[in-house]
């Protein structure tokens, strides 16, 4: 019998250095500050208390350059993981439950999470960089640092709608007043969006103002305040986007950020963390890089998301191939003839009764696509070296050169220097298609899904260029032939005659998802927004009803006795579609 531990055990066993060290690694002294309880080893965060510590360094005692640094650091590890939270970051979870890799803590969405696996998500928002950004604020503006402030502003609005898209009503104008309240009431969901929005405007009106000093590290941007007003519009036009079911004005709001023109459309423009070598003292790479090549893989690609990637649906041509798959994802083994029941059990049994004939199932995606159904719950078994793995883009791993080699190597690929893709170019032309489809915006539904593959593929051969040119045989790199051959196909799938705006919606979102590779955030929103793309089934006939929001997170409820647990079925306030409109 092969090992029975649950991938969730595996994780949290894992003892590594994560991303908020490197504050203190790199800087003298530390950047949370006054009265941040500190998070224990267990993972249990703590009170929503602000009161003074007197280890700590107060206020005037404070640099506004580390807070920044920090206030970046913390926002990059509250999306990607600090690898202290069970590895449950925001876009972790989010891929996990739309099949990008495999949701595997249970068959049912009732038990697949506990409150407890979301107290990490939790406490790198509430116990780190949201105490930093609301320390730095008063400081920022009595002394002038408005592009400290802008970075404040918009770090804050992104952390603050991502708490509500994945929790629905959340604390928030009762929070961070210390002994003032120590048990702040749910702000309601579209309360904190409204607040968000002039948070926004408010920080473009800030880097628009003479600061009286530059902020020492600007680990997205530089430096260049032009490039942090372009991301604030891009998540209000994201923001308008997500409320289009709830606002009949989103449309006008969305043609107003486009038709001014200074928002995300460049690669140029793309908000993203990028991560180094380092691996000690502290660990600098992704943080998905260790948990996949440093002790052995501990994440499943799923099997619906390498079956779009690989294989996907009416194309005119069936050998027309995804010029991102090899960057992607990367294959141990090219053929399945070694595996036997021990590494493979669901070889031995039947297709479930409920997967249509086209659903992937167990090893059927195509030869060495080693990854996992959704929902999948059975222990771990030991085909460690036939699992696929995550590849160069954007984990830093390797691309996947047919070799079929077995990885045990943590010096391989980029070595973990890879990248938290958080806001793209790309993402903008897909969230635009969706906006003129469905909307009062009147762009060019064909026109920005055309631009938006182009940009995503771009994008990903680029980061693949950073490899030593022996690890990526010229023969395997996708030519400009390659992928406007690619584009035209999907092209041509659109411009079938008789299809409808829902039918070409289905065609839009299927391609977002395969340019949103390691970013789960987006992925969960748009799927619960659109109901689209239609998504492999649950590996159990009834998994009950899909998360439509998370469970409140432990440490919040038992600490705060203004708070009550919440079903999951408690639907965030932009999503107004059925009940039973996803699963």
């Amino acid at each position: 019998m092969g090992l029975v531990f649950k991938q969730r055990f595996n994780k949290k066993t894992m003892k590594k250095y994560n991303i908020t060290n490197t504050i203190f690694k790199y800087f003298t002294i530390p950047l949370v500050l006054i009265g941040l309880v500190i998070v224990t080893n267990s993972c249990e965060t703590t009170e929503l208390d602000l009161l003074d510590n007197p280890s700590r360094l107060q206020p005037d005692q404070a640099s506004e350059d580390l807070f920044v640094s920090g206030i970046q650091l913390g926002l990059t590890a509250f999306f990607d993981s600090d690898n202290t939270d069970n590895f449950n970051g925001a876009n972790e979870l989010g891929m996990q439950v739309t099949r990008m890799i495999a949701m595997t803590g249970g068959t049912s969405y009732q038990n697949a999470y506990t409150p407890a696996d979301l107290n990490g998500m939790y406490a790198d928002a509430y116990t780190g960089v949201m105490i930093d950004i609301r320390t730095l604020i008063p400081l920022a503006e009595e002394k002038g640092l408005y592009t400290h402030l802008g970075i404040a502003q918009v770090s804050e609005a992104y952390i603050m709608m991502t708490l509500v898209d994945y929790f629905g009503d959340f604390p928030y104008e009762e929070a961070f007043l210390g002994s003032e309240n120590t048990n702040p009431g749910l702000t309601p969901g579209k309360d904190i969006y409204t607040a968000i929005e002039q948070l926004l405007i408010d920080a473009i009106v800030n880097f628009n103002k003479e600061e009286s000093a530059d902020v020492a590290n600007d680990f997205f941007y530089g430096g260049d305040e032009s490039k942090w007003i372009k991301l604030a519009n891009t998540l209000r036009l994201k923001s308008y986007l997500q409320t289009r079911l709830v606002d009949a004005n989103a449309g006008n709001k969305i043609t107003a950020i486009v038709t001014e023109g200074n928002y995300i459309q460049s690669s140029a423009d793309d908000f993203q963390f990028n991560y180094s070598t380092t691996d000690v003292n502290p660990d600098s790479r992704h943080p998905l890089f260790g948990i996949s090549f440093d002790n052995g893989p501990l994440d499943y690609v799923g099997n619906w998301y390498m079956n779009a990637l690989v294989n996907q649906k009416n194309l005119a041509d069936a050998n027309i191939n995804d010029p991102r798959r090899r960057y992607y994802i990367y294959r141990q083994e090219t053929d399945y003839t070694a595996a036997d029941e021990q590494k493979k059990p669901c070889i031995s049994e039947d297709r479930p009764a409920h997967y249509s004939t086209e659903e992937t199932y167990c090893n059927s995606v195509g030869s060495g696509y080693w990854g996992r159904d959704h929902g999948d719950d059975d222990g771990l078994p030991p085909d460690d070296a036939l699992r696929t793995l995550f590849g160069v883009y954007p984990v830093g791993g390797p691309f996947d050169n047919d070799s079929g080699a077995n990885v045990r190597n943590r010096n391989v690929g980029l070595r973990g220097a890879g990248s938290s893709m958080i806001m793209l170019s790309s993402y903008v032309q897909f969230m635009l298609a969706e906006a003129a489809l469905t909307t009062s915006y009147s762009g060019d539904a064909r026109a920005h899904l055309d631009a938006g593959i182009a940009q995503s593929i771009t994008k990903v051969l680029a980061f693949g260029q950073q490899l030593p040119a022996d690890e990526i045989p010229s023969s395997l790199v996708p030519s400009a032939s390659d992928i406007t051959t690619y584009k035209d196909a999907i092209l041509e799938k659109y411009d079938a005659p008789g299809l409808d705006d829902d039918a070409k919606l289905d065609i839009i979102i299927e391609q977002y998802f395969l340019a949103l590779w390691q970013n789960g955030v987006e992925a969960y929103n748009t799927y619960r927004r659109t109901g689209k793309p239609d998504l492999q089934p649950t590996l159990l006939a009834t998994p009950g009803v899909y998360i439509r929001t998370f469970p409140y997170p432990d440490a919040l409820v038992n600490r705060n006795s203004s708070v009550d647990s919440k079903p999951i079925s408690t639907q965030v306030f932009w999503d107004t579609n059925p009940a039973n409109f996803i699963d």
